[in-house]
Protein backbone atom coordinates (compact mmCIF):
# COMPACT_ATOMS: atom_id res chain seq x y z
CA UNK A 1 0.00 0.00 0.00
CA UNK A 2 1.51 3.24 -1.07
CA UNK A 3 1.44 6.34 1.14
CA UNK A 4 1.76 9.68 -0.73
CA UNK A 5 3.93 12.34 1.05
CA UNK A 6 2.25 15.60 2.11
CA UNK A 7 2.99 18.38 -0.38
CA UNK A 8 4.26 20.73 2.35
CA UNK A 9 6.43 18.16 4.06
CA UNK A 10 9.75 19.55 2.75
CA UNK A 11 8.96 23.08 3.99
CA UNK A 12 7.97 21.81 7.38
CA UNK A 13 11.21 19.91 7.62
CA UNK A 14 13.11 23.17 6.86
CA UNK A 15 11.39 25.11 9.66
CA UNK A 16 12.05 22.27 12.05
CA UNK A 17 15.75 22.37 11.16
CA UNK A 18 15.91 26.13 11.72
CA UNK A 19 14.20 25.77 15.06
CA UNK A 20 16.72 23.21 16.10
CA UNK A 21 19.58 25.55 15.11
CA UNK A 22 18.14 28.42 17.11
CA UNK A 23 17.83 26.14 20.07
CA UNK A 24 21.51 25.28 19.81
CA UNK A 25 23.01 28.82 19.28
CA UNK A 26 20.30 30.94 20.86
CA UNK A 27 18.04 33.36 18.91
CA UNK A 28 17.48 36.01 21.63
CA UNK A 29 18.71 39.69 21.03
CA UNK A 30 21.98 40.72 22.75
CA UNK A 31 21.51 42.81 25.98
CA UNK A 32 21.87 46.64 25.76
CA UNK A 33 25.30 47.70 27.05
CA UNK A 34 25.31 49.89 30.22
CA UNK A 35 26.81 53.38 29.56
CA UNK A 36 28.52 54.93 32.58
CA UNK A 37 27.32 58.44 33.53
CA UNK A 38 29.83 61.14 32.59
CA UNK A 39 30.81 63.15 35.68
CA UNK A 40 32.35 66.44 34.66
CA UNK A 41 34.52 68.51 36.99
CA UNK A 42 33.28 72.00 37.85
CA UNK A 43 34.66 74.85 39.92
CA UNK A 44 32.60 75.59 43.00
CA UNK A 45 32.80 78.22 45.72
CA UNK A 46 31.00 78.65 49.03
CA UNK A 47 28.53 81.46 49.57
CA UNK A 48 30.29 83.99 51.75
CA UNK A 49 29.17 86.81 53.97
CA UNK A 50 29.90 90.09 52.26
CA UNK A 51 31.74 92.86 53.97
CA UNK A 52 29.51 95.64 55.20
CA UNK A 53 28.91 97.50 51.94
CA UNK A 54 29.56 101.21 51.77
CA UNK A 55 27.26 103.78 50.23
CA UNK A 56 28.66 106.26 47.75
CA UNK A 57 27.53 109.83 47.14
CA UNK A 58 28.99 112.60 45.01
CA UNK A 59 29.71 115.98 46.60
CA UNK A 60 30.85 119.33 45.22
CA UNK A 61 33.62 121.46 46.71
CA UNK A 62 32.66 124.96 47.82
CA UNK A 63 34.51 127.71 49.60
CA UNK A 64 34.03 127.86 53.35
CA UNK A 65 33.90 131.66 52.93
CA UNK A 66 32.07 132.99 49.89
CA UNK A 67 30.97 136.54 49.12
CA UNK A 68 28.35 137.44 46.52
CA UNK A 69 28.97 140.95 45.24
CA UNK A 70 26.30 143.24 43.83
CA UNK A 71 26.15 146.91 42.96
CA UNK A 72 24.06 148.98 45.35
CA UNK A 73 22.80 151.33 42.64
CA UNK A 74 21.40 151.05 39.14
CA UNK A 75 23.73 151.71 36.27
CA UNK A 76 25.42 150.55 33.12
CA UNK A 77 28.50 148.40 33.66
CA UNK A 78 31.53 150.27 32.40
CA UNK A 79 34.21 147.65 33.03
CA UNK A 80 34.86 144.28 34.69
CA UNK A 81 38.49 143.88 35.63
CA UNK A 82 38.62 140.21 36.68
CA UNK A 83 37.90 136.75 35.29
CA UNK A 84 36.85 133.55 37.09
CA UNK A 85 39.86 131.96 38.72
CA UNK A 86 41.74 135.23 39.24
CA UNK A 87 43.29 135.68 42.68
CA UNK A 88 42.33 138.98 44.29
CA UNK A 89 43.34 140.95 47.38
CA UNK A 90 41.12 142.67 49.90
CA UNK A 91 40.12 146.11 48.61
CA UNK A 92 41.10 145.38 44.99
CA UNK A 93 38.88 147.06 42.37
CA UNK A 94 36.86 144.43 40.53
CA UNK A 95 34.23 146.28 38.46
CA UNK A 96 32.73 149.77 38.04
CA UNK A 97 29.63 151.40 36.64
CA UNK A 98 29.42 154.33 34.26
CA UNK A 99 29.45 157.28 36.67
CA UNK A 100 28.40 160.04 34.25
CA UNK A 101 24.70 159.91 35.25
CA UNK A 102 25.70 159.71 38.91
CA UNK A 103 28.12 162.60 38.50
CA UNK A 104 25.35 164.66 36.92
CA UNK A 105 23.15 163.93 39.95
CA UNK A 106 26.02 164.96 42.18
CA UNK A 107 26.51 168.23 40.32
CA UNK A 108 22.79 169.01 40.53
CA UNK A 109 22.76 168.21 44.25
CA UNK A 110 25.78 170.44 44.85
CA UNK A 111 23.98 173.29 43.05
CA UNK A 112 20.86 172.81 45.18
CA UNK A 113 22.98 172.88 48.33
CA UNK A 114 24.72 176.09 47.23
CA UNK A 115 21.41 177.84 46.51
CA UNK A 116 19.88 176.61 49.76
CA UNK A 117 22.92 177.77 51.70
CA UNK A 118 22.76 181.21 50.05
CA UNK A 119 19.05 181.51 50.79
CA UNK A 120 19.52 180.42 54.39
CA UNK A 121 22.41 182.91 54.79
CA UNK A 122 20.25 185.72 53.42
CA UNK A 123 17.39 184.87 55.77
CA UNK A 124 19.74 184.72 58.76
CA UNK A 125 21.13 188.15 57.87
CA UNK A 126 17.62 189.57 57.56
CA UNK A 127 16.68 187.97 60.88
CA UNK A 128 19.67 189.71 62.49
CA UNK A 129 18.55 193.10 61.12
CA UNK A 130 14.99 192.48 62.24
CA UNK A 131 16.20 191.50 65.70
CA UNK A 132 18.14 194.74 66.03
CA UNK A 133 15.16 196.74 64.79
CA UNK A 134 12.88 194.94 67.20
CA UNK A 135 15.18 195.79 70.10
CA UNK A 136 14.96 199.45 69.01
CA UNK A 137 11.15 199.15 68.85
CA UNK A 138 11.11 199.91 65.12
CA UNK A 139 9.09 196.82 64.03
CA UNK A 140 6.16 194.87 65.29
CA UNK A 141 5.93 191.28 66.53
CA UNK A 142 4.24 190.07 63.32
CA UNK A 143 7.23 190.88 61.12
CA UNK A 144 9.54 189.04 63.53
CA UNK A 145 7.36 185.91 63.43
CA UNK A 146 7.30 185.95 59.62
CA UNK A 147 11.08 186.18 59.47
CA UNK A 148 11.42 183.25 61.90
CA UNK A 149 9.15 181.09 59.69
CA UNK A 150 11.21 181.96 56.60
CA UNK A 151 14.37 180.90 58.41
CA UNK A 152 12.81 177.58 59.41
CA UNK A 153 11.83 176.90 55.78
CA UNK A 154 15.26 177.90 54.45
CA UNK A 155 17.05 175.62 56.90
CA UNK A 156 14.74 172.70 56.01
CA UNK A 157 15.45 173.27 52.31
CA UNK A 158 19.18 173.31 53.03
CA UNK A 159 19.00 170.03 54.96
CA UNK A 160 17.08 168.39 52.12
CA UNK A 161 19.62 169.57 49.56
CA UNK A 162 22.47 168.33 51.72
CA UNK A 163 20.77 164.94 52.03
CA UNK A 164 20.44 164.75 48.25
CA UNK A 165 24.12 165.59 47.92
CA UNK A 166 25.06 162.87 50.43
CA UNK A 167 22.96 160.35 48.48
CA UNK A 168 24.64 161.35 45.22
CA UNK A 169 28.05 161.03 46.89
CA UNK A 170 27.14 157.59 48.29
CA UNK A 171 25.98 156.46 44.84
CA UNK A 172 29.26 157.56 43.31
CA UNK A 173 31.21 155.68 45.96
CA UNK A 174 29.15 152.50 45.39
CA UNK A 175 29.55 152.56 41.63
CA UNK A 176 32.64 150.41 42.20
CA UNK A 177 32.96 146.84 43.45
CA UNK A 178 35.99 145.93 45.53
CA UNK A 179 37.05 142.57 46.95
CA UNK A 180 35.89 142.20 50.57
CA UNK A 181 38.65 139.66 51.31
CA UNK A 182 41.57 137.81 49.83
CA UNK A 183 40.36 135.02 47.60
CA UNK A 184 39.63 133.80 44.10
CA UNK A 185 36.94 134.98 41.70
CA UNK A 186 34.35 132.21 41.56
CA UNK A 187 31.75 133.39 39.06
CA UNK A 188 31.28 136.40 36.80
CA UNK A 189 27.69 137.12 35.84
CA UNK A 190 27.96 140.51 34.13
CA UNK A 191 29.64 142.01 31.07
CA UNK A 192 30.46 145.60 30.14
CA UNK A 193 27.48 147.40 28.62
CA UNK A 194 24.89 145.47 30.58
CA UNK A 195 22.68 147.10 33.17
CA UNK A 196 23.15 146.12 36.79
CA UNK A 197 20.36 146.50 39.29
CA UNK A 198 20.78 147.01 43.01
CA UNK A 199 21.16 143.72 44.86
CA UNK A 200 21.61 141.52 41.76
CA UNK A 201 24.79 139.37 42.19
CA UNK A 202 27.39 140.01 39.51
CA UNK A 203 30.55 138.46 41.00
CA UNK A 204 31.44 135.90 43.67
CA UNK A 205 34.67 135.75 45.62
CA UNK A 206 35.72 132.46 47.21
CA UNK A 207 37.76 133.02 50.33
CA UNK A 208 39.94 130.71 52.39
CA UNK A 209 38.91 127.19 53.37
CA UNK A 210 37.13 124.47 51.42
CA UNK A 211 34.09 122.34 52.24
CA UNK A 212 32.34 119.49 50.48
CA UNK A 213 28.56 119.76 50.13
CA UNK A 214 26.69 116.48 49.60
CA UNK A 215 23.04 115.39 49.74
CA UNK A 216 22.39 112.20 51.71
CA UNK A 217 19.22 110.38 52.85
CA UNK A 218 17.72 111.93 55.96
CA UNK A 219 17.47 108.41 57.41
CA UNK A 220 21.26 108.13 57.43
CA UNK A 221 22.33 108.94 61.02
CA UNK A 222 25.30 111.17 60.24
CA UNK A 223 26.75 113.07 63.18
CA UNK A 224 29.28 115.94 63.31
CA UNK A 225 32.75 114.51 63.77
CA UNK A 226 31.90 111.16 62.16
CA UNK A 227 34.72 109.67 60.05
CA UNK A 228 34.15 109.66 56.29
CA UNK A 229 36.31 108.54 53.36
CA UNK A 230 36.64 110.65 50.20
CA UNK A 231 37.70 109.30 46.80
CA UNK A 232 38.95 111.36 43.88
CA UNK A 233 38.92 109.65 40.48
CA UNK A 234 41.02 110.69 37.51
CA UNK A 235 44.55 110.30 36.23
CA UNK A 236 45.84 110.35 39.82
CA UNK A 237 43.22 108.67 42.04
CA UNK A 238 43.23 109.94 45.59
CA UNK A 239 41.73 108.64 48.83
CA UNK A 240 41.45 111.07 51.74
CA UNK A 241 40.06 110.60 55.25
CA UNK A 242 37.49 113.23 56.17
CA UNK A 243 34.83 114.00 58.78
CA UNK A 244 31.33 115.40 58.98
CA UNK A 245 31.28 119.12 59.82
CA UNK A 246 27.55 119.90 59.78
CA UNK A 247 24.28 118.17 58.91
CA UNK A 248 21.31 120.26 57.79
CA UNK A 249 17.97 119.90 59.50
CA UNK A 250 15.75 120.87 56.56
CA UNK A 251 14.77 118.06 54.22
CA UNK A 252 14.93 118.58 50.48
CA UNK A 253 13.04 116.78 47.74
CA UNK A 254 13.33 113.00 47.95
CA UNK A 255 13.95 113.00 51.70
CA UNK A 256 17.52 114.28 51.39
CA UNK A 257 19.45 116.59 53.67
CA UNK A 258 22.58 118.62 53.03
CA UNK A 259 25.74 117.56 54.81
CA UNK A 260 28.99 119.53 54.96
CA UNK A 261 32.22 117.53 55.03
CA UNK A 262 35.87 118.44 55.43
CA UNK A 263 37.93 118.43 52.24
CA UNK A 264 41.59 119.29 51.51
CA UNK A 265 42.17 123.03 51.23
CA UNK A 266 43.89 122.42 47.88
CA UNK A 267 40.69 121.05 46.31
CA UNK A 268 39.48 123.41 43.56
CA UNK A 269 36.08 124.98 44.05
CA UNK A 270 33.55 123.17 41.86
CA UNK A 271 35.47 119.88 41.78
CA UNK A 272 33.65 116.69 42.79
CA UNK A 273 34.59 113.94 45.21
CA UNK A 274 32.98 110.56 45.86
CA UNK A 275 31.91 110.21 49.47
CA UNK A 276 32.09 106.67 50.90
CA UNK A 277 29.98 106.11 54.02
CA UNK A 278 29.87 102.77 55.79
CA UNK A 279 26.38 101.45 56.43
CA UNK A 280 25.76 101.33 60.14
CA UNK A 281 23.53 98.99 62.14
CA UNK A 282 20.11 100.42 62.77
CA UNK A 283 20.06 102.52 59.61
CA UNK A 284 16.47 102.56 58.43
CA UNK A 285 15.90 100.77 55.14
CA UNK A 286 19.53 99.75 54.70
CA UNK A 287 20.84 96.19 54.95
CA UNK A 288 23.97 95.79 57.02
CA UNK A 289 24.73 92.12 56.19
CA UNK A 290 24.56 90.57 52.74
CA UNK A 291 25.75 87.32 51.19
CA UNK A 292 27.96 87.15 48.13
CA UNK A 293 28.62 84.64 45.39
CA UNK A 294 31.00 84.82 42.45
CA UNK A 295 29.61 86.96 39.68
CA UNK A 296 30.06 84.13 37.14
CA UNK A 297 27.87 81.81 39.21
CA UNK A 298 24.71 83.82 38.50
CA UNK A 299 22.60 83.36 35.38
CA UNK A 300 20.58 86.60 34.93
CA UNK A 301 16.81 86.31 34.91
CA UNK A 302 14.06 88.24 33.18
CA UNK A 303 13.99 90.89 35.92
CA UNK A 304 16.94 93.15 36.61
CA UNK A 305 17.38 91.90 40.18
CA UNK A 306 16.62 88.22 39.61
CA UNK A 307 18.57 85.19 38.42
CA UNK A 308 19.46 81.63 39.35
CA UNK A 309 22.47 79.59 40.42
CA UNK A 310 23.37 75.91 40.54
CA UNK A 311 23.76 74.82 44.13
CA UNK A 312 25.15 71.51 45.36
CA UNK A 313 22.79 69.32 47.29
CA UNK A 314 23.80 67.93 50.69
CA UNK A 315 25.51 64.97 48.97
CA UNK A 316 28.10 67.44 47.70
CA UNK A 317 27.95 66.42 44.05
CA UNK A 318 24.41 66.71 42.70
CA UNK A 319 23.34 70.10 41.34
CA UNK A 320 20.02 71.86 41.78
CA UNK A 321 18.66 75.09 40.37
CA UNK A 322 17.96 77.86 42.90
CA UNK A 323 16.24 81.16 42.11
CA UNK A 324 17.98 84.09 43.77
CA UNK A 325 17.51 87.80 44.17
CA UNK A 326 20.67 89.72 43.39
CA UNK A 327 21.99 93.06 44.57
CA UNK A 328 24.89 95.23 43.55
CA UNK A 329 28.15 93.73 42.26
CA UNK A 330 31.34 94.23 44.23
CA UNK A 331 34.35 93.43 42.12
CA UNK A 332 34.13 89.80 40.91
CA UNK A 333 31.42 89.03 43.47
CA UNK A 334 27.77 89.99 43.62
CA UNK A 335 25.43 90.44 46.56
CA UNK A 336 22.62 87.91 47.03
CA UNK A 337 19.68 89.21 49.04
CA UNK A 338 17.45 86.12 48.87
CA UNK A 339 17.63 82.42 48.00
CA UNK A 340 20.89 81.23 49.60
CA UNK A 341 22.40 80.83 53.02
CA UNK A 342 25.95 81.19 54.18
CA UNK A 343 27.98 78.05 53.41
CA UNK A 344 25.99 76.91 50.36
CA UNK A 345 28.22 75.65 47.53
CA UNK A 346 27.52 77.10 44.07
CA UNK A 347 28.93 76.27 40.65
CA UNK A 348 31.12 79.13 39.49
CA UNK A 349 31.03 78.51 35.73
CA UNK A 350 28.74 76.43 33.55
CA UNK A 351 25.50 77.14 35.41
CA UNK A 352 23.77 77.72 32.10
CA UNK A 353 25.10 74.52 30.47
CA UNK A 354 24.93 71.99 33.31
CA UNK A 355 21.52 70.42 33.63
CA UNK A 356 20.03 70.72 37.12
CA UNK A 357 20.19 67.30 38.75
CA UNK A 358 23.44 66.40 37.03
CA UNK A 359 26.33 65.01 39.04
CA UNK A 360 29.60 66.93 39.01
CA UNK A 361 33.02 66.53 40.48
CA UNK A 362 33.44 69.68 42.66
CA UNK A 363 36.74 71.46 42.29
CA UNK A 364 37.43 74.20 44.81
CA UNK A 365 38.83 77.33 43.25
CA UNK A 366 42.34 77.98 44.58
CA UNK A 367 42.31 80.66 47.21
CA UNK A 368 38.54 80.77 47.30
CA UNK A 369 38.41 83.69 44.87
CA UNK A 370 37.02 83.31 41.35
Amino acid sequence: MFSLAHPYAPRQALWLALAASCALVGCTQPPTPVVAEVVRPALVAPVREGATPAMAFVGEVRAAQRAELAFAVNGRVLSVLVEPGDAVKRGQLLARLDTQPLQAQMTAAQGDVARAQAQATEVRQRIERIRQAQQAGAIGAGEWSTAQAELTTAEATLRSAQAQQATAQWSLEHAELRAPMDGVIGTRLIEPGQTAGPGAPVLTVDGAGRELMVSVPASLPLQPGQAITLHKDGASPQTTPSRVLRVGSRQEAGGLVRATLAVPSSAPVGSTWTVSIERMPGTHGLRTTELQVPLRAVVPGAQANQGHVLRLRPDGKTTEKVEVQIGAPQGDWIHITRGLVRGDQVVIAGASSITPGATIQPVAYPGGQP
